[in-house]
């Protein structure tokens, strides 16, 4: 699995997020984009398409490296 960090962001008084470039950058987001996001366990996932709870838990359990 591969880990980047990307960019920081502060949320403001009005609980919004500004998303850094080089996030939508690297999407290639645009100022109509829409993301979407998850919880999963204590850590929040944004993606750029939308995605099924179950799709988006076997593409992370996939990634995964195999514990013997």
């Amino acid at each position: 699995m591969t880990v980047r960090f990307i960019g920081k962001a502060k949320i403001t008084k009005q609980g919004q997020v500004t998303l850094p470039f080089e996030a939508r950058d690297e999407l290639k987001l645009d100022l109509n984009s829409d993301i979407y996001w998850y919880l999963v366990d204590d850590h929040l996932v944004v993606v750029k398409d939308l995605v099924s709870v179950e799709e988006l838990a076997n593409m992370i359990n996939k990634k995964k490296p195999n514990k013997k």
